[in-house]
């Protein structure tokens, strides 16, 4: 059996459920842990339920026997004496590990950001994740036709239906914060969105541009002031707004990524073969994320 913890938000945990589609085509035995990973994350949930996602999960009897965690007393001792021997691994490396698609009878705990977990089912994650299924879950959440600020999901979708839409991803919120500035910080820059609208214009003078940034607070400023860019501006439970914008963000033809796992799948779900998507030429800051990026994607050094 293979145990794939659940952790992260929504753009970690579709690359978490993605590798667990790959090793049920394999012939696994395979679950999902979707608890243990959120008990030190007030922040965040399981939130693949509104694609219609559903897996196996483990039974306690089994994570306890995979994570040597059971708290009979002679079990308590034996590891207070001998050490804990888990049946897991931590993925340490942001480079893609193929050995992880042979092993079994192992708890895997990381986020598997790397479309090559994925390579031979890329069909049944395109299925897996449609965003009509997300909209209609919207509608029955009241948030798909609400109108929040001058506009509701289903109009900013009609607008970027029809023009040629580009959007820009802005990722700030937890990314500010002084341990995460240390590893996200100084990536995607002014230069680098600047960078990424002048070579966009360049390429589609007639383009749109929806700018969507995870802080509603954000004060932009004169940068994103251009006639040609629009702040998607939905307001409500945070939750859904999330849902509604990565639906409207997959549906522009053109994307300029943050340095997340959010917009990388978001652009992922665009199914134009003619689309561009330009990403920062780092993902992390002092770590090897090559295996990250996608042949489709093109680089900007910020």
């Amino acid at each position: 059996m293979v145990i794939i913890q659940l952790a992260g938000g929504l753009g970690n945990q579709m690359f978490q459920y993605a590798l667990y589609l790959q090793l049920k085509s394999l012939g696994r035995e395979i679950k999902i842990d979707d608890v243990s990973g959120f008990v030190e994350d007030a922040q965040r949930e399981p939130a693949l339920a509104p694609f219609g996602i559903t897996y196996e999960r483990p039974a306690k009897k089994e994570l306890q026997k995979m994570l040597d965690s059971s708290m009979l007393p002679w079990q308590r001792v034996r590891r207070k004496l001998l050490g804990r021997h888990k049946k897991s691994y931590f993925e340490e490396s942001k480079l893609f590990i193929p050995e992880v698609l042979t092993w079994d009878d192992i708890y895997l705990e990381g986020y598997w950001q790397s479309e090559r977990y994925f390579g031979a089912v890329t069909d049944q994650v395109r299925e897996a994740y449609d965003t009509d299924r997300l909209i209609a879950w919207l509608r029955r959440e009241g948030m798909w036709e609400k109108e929040t600020g001058s506009k509701s999901a289903a109009q900013y979708l009609q607008e970027i239906d029809n023009e040629c839409s580009v959007s820009i991803h802005v990722r700030r919120g937890d990314y500010l914060t002084p341990d995460n500035q240390a590893l996200f910080g100084g990536i995607c820059t002014d230069a680098y969105y600047m960078e990424g609208i002048r070579q966009m214009r360049e390429r589609y003078p007639q383009c749109r541009f929806y700018l969507f940034c995870n802080d509603k607070e954000w004060e932009s400023g004169g940068m994103w002031s251009g006639d040609d860019i629009e702040r998607v501006a939905l307001s409500g439970n945070r939750r859904d707004v999330d849902y509604a914008e990565f639906v409207l963000m997959s549906r522009c033809r053109h994307h300029i990524l943050a340095n997340s796992s959010f917009s990388w799948w978001a652009s992922y779900l665009n199914p134009g073969r003619e689309k561009t998507v330009f990403v920062p030429d780092r993902w992390l800051n002092g770590t090897d994320c090559r295996d990250c990026y996608r042949e489709d994607m093109q680089k900007i050094v910020g």
